[in-house]
């Protein structure tokens, strides 16, 4: 089992934890077949995936790593984090897992759908579900009971699918020994970086070798479909003058929705912290920063907090309980503590800063609530009742207007309206709509249309706008000449990346035939850079992705310092260095007792299951059909 387990344990599908999925696999490429429907992006043993959940999905990948990147992403960052390729992925690996609970057997009943959602705090007053409180929060978020509970029932599904394929998972005395020293084994290497970019600007690709790239990559260049369109915005915000409650509506509105003003007063919260030194310098206070941050992201992506917190954790006093604080009151902590852990919803997890350093937070459960103070409650169902009643009064308009284009323009409606007339550029599937931002809702009605057709009257968080038609461009492969830049872009980079691989390689001939590393660093004009200590489950640099970096690293010792040839990761050459390597100490196997016997647990669990998924997709048959640019597979 021990040998299986290797196979698996650098894939960060380790961190997985038994009832969630949020798994990132290998790059499954978009074939040249055309989707026998345009809204289907590929299929599963003859199941369609759609459009919609595959933009719904991308979205929600975006959001996910726009709270890790505190702020906007580039384009550049996207492509690194290949989220195309694991929106796709998700909802192949989703569907494979529907199948096999379907072959098993599995259901999820009424009972047990009804036990779940009654037990979330959110739609609980005084401890109890309360119905109007649950019909009130799903409308806030705009969610109808069907389909949410429709989510909340394949939610389950897929958590029963994956324990019932894990549930034999057995853990031996001598597995979990040699599982131990696998695991708390570290080693640290220094290395240069050789990257692409240094050589890209000097490259000057010839004619025939742009004509001959693009003749063997003319997928690549492929423009998606796209579509323009003129619209009119009815802003929620341009009606708030006239949406503005009276003091007599928000005591109504207080009166019939008061369970709904309260807050958590008593707490059960779990904490991983990592001390900042009083006088650390800005670099260490950064990197105790992304330590924070790269364990967050291993809780969110399914990690066990508790573990986490018993490995990690330097708050003594709840370390050994898995980060447990048990009860706690607002004021305890500093506000900056208060503000993060209280705004939590159960199972959720969260980050404070504090003048201590960084604590990580899990919210297990809400003890008790108390009101809110009455100018806090009343400010509070102010904009509650200003942002329904504007909206109301957008939509209102939006739908008149709607009306009036069977007869006038859009420019005379919009007239009318005080309301301007906007056109876009030529959109995508997906990509921000200028000076909407992000509006997936929207770009999928402006595909939808043709020229001079108008749309129905379409929701957006903004408010709602209707389309109509301008122009409309099938996806298509463009000819050299409106490409050309690109092409040349593309070829530059082939060839830098090339003169980084020969660079790297001279570079390491030089070092396995014992010239001083820094030495040759300095020679190369490369800072010599170190890893410090890291485990196999870490990874080199805390990235589960460089497998092939930290498999080599653990391979190199004191006779055998350097890996035979540089390492690639995220397009860049990395040649390592043996520094040191540091053993488990044995006394450690005696006190973490039951909490390692877990924690392999957890991971055994993990790659029975990967193998399952594996196996599955092994054969299944899967048909990846064409699908606009900004999801297509960078194949540079």
């Amino acid at each position: 089992m021990l040998k299986w387990l290797r196979k698996y344990s650098r894939s960060w599908f380790i961190a997985l934890i038994i009832g969630a999925i949020a798994v990132v696999f290998i790059l499954w490429g978009v074939g040249g077949l055309k989707s026998p429907r345009l809204q289907e992006v590929a299929s599963v043993n003859g199941a369609p995936i759609l459009m919609t959940a595959y933009i719904r999905q991308y979205n929600d990948l975006v959001r996910q790593y726009q709270e890790f990147a505190k702020g906007e992403l580039t384009e550049e960052n996207l492509k690194a984090m290949r989220l195309k390729e694991q929106a796709l992925n998700r909802l192949i690996d989703e569907t494979l897992l529907l199948q096999g609970g379907e072959r098993l057997g599995i259901r999820v009943s009424n009972a047990e759908l009804q036990e779940q959602i009654r037990n979330y705090p959110f739609f609980q007053e005084g401890g109890q579900f309360n119905e109007r409180r649950y019909q009130q929060v799903l409308a806030r978020n705009r969610l109808n009971p069907a389909d949410f509970e429709a989510q909340e029932r394949q939610r389950l599904l897929m958590q029963k699918i994956i324990r019932a394929i894990t549930s034999f998972a057995k853990v031996s005395d001598a597995e979990l020994r040699e599982f131990f020293q696998m695991a708390r084994e570290t080693v640290e290497v220094r290395y240069l970086v050789v990257s692409p970019e240094r050589f890209l600007a000097a490259q000057r690709p010839s004619d025939p070798e742009i004509e001959k790239y693009y003749q063997e990559h003319q997928e690549q260049f492929r423009t998606p479909e796209r579509a323009k369109v003129r619209y009119l915005l009815f802003r929620a915000q341009d009606f708030q003058e006239k949406a503005r409650p009276t003091p007599a509506e928000v005591a109504d509105y207080i009166k019939d929705h008061g369970e709904e003003f309260t807050r958590s007063q008593v707490i059960q919260v779990r904490q991983l912290l990592l001390t900042v030194p009083p006088k650390a310098t800005a670099a260490e206070r950064r990197r105790i920063e992304n330590e924070a941050q790269a364990l967050l992201r291993q809780v969110r992506m399914g990690a066990d907090f508790a573990a986490l917190a018993q490995k990690f954790s330097q708050d003594e006093r709840s370390r050994d309980k898995g980060g447990d604080l048990g009860a706690v009151k607002r004021g305890q902590y500093p506000p900056e503590w208060d503000k993060a852990a209280f705004s939590l919803k159960k199972g959720e997890v969260g980050l404070a800063r504090t003048p201590k350093g960084f604590h990580l937070l899990k919210l297990e459960e809400v003890k008790e609530y108390d009101r809110l103070p009455e100018a806090e409650a009343r400010t509070l169902a102010s904009q509650r009742l200003l942002a329904e009643k504007s909206r109301r009064l957008a939509q209102d308009g939006a739908n008149r207007a709607r009306g009036e284009l069977n007869t006038a323009s859009m420019a005379e409606v919009g007239k009318k309206y005080g309301v301007p007339v906007k056109e876009t550029p030529l959109l995508t599937m997906v990509g921000p709509v200028p000076e909407l931002g992000a509006q997936p809702t929207f770009n999928q009605a402006a595909l939808a249309l043709k020229p001079k057709e108008t749309s129905k009257v379409v929701d957006l968080l903004p408010g709602f706008a209707i389309l109509q038609g301008v122009e409309h461009e099938d996806a298509h492969i463009p000819p050299l000449e409106k490409c050309k830049d690109q092409v040349r872009q593309a070829v530059s980079r082939q060839m830098a990346k090339k003169q980084a691989a020969q660079d790297a390689a001279k570079i390491m001939e030089r070092l396995r035939k014992g010239e001083p590393l820094a030495k040759v660093a300095a020679q190369a004009g490369l800072p010599l850079q170190d890893s410090g200590p890291f485990t196999r489950f870490q990874g080199f640099l805390q990235q589960p992705q460089a497998e092939a970096l930290t498999s080599a690293a653990f391979k190199l010792s004191g006779k055998d310092p350097y890996p035979p040839h540089p390492l690639v990761f995220q397009d860049k050459y990395y040649l390592l260095a043996f520094k040191a390597r540091k053993a488990p100490n044995p006394e450690a196997f005696q006190k973490e007792g039951d909490k390692l016997k877990t924690e392999f647990l957890e991971h055994k669990r993990s790659v029975i299951f990967r193998s399952w998924l594996a196996d599955e997709r092994q054969r299944a048959k899967i048909k990846v059909y064409e699908i606009p640019s900004m999801f297509r597979p960078d194949h540079r």
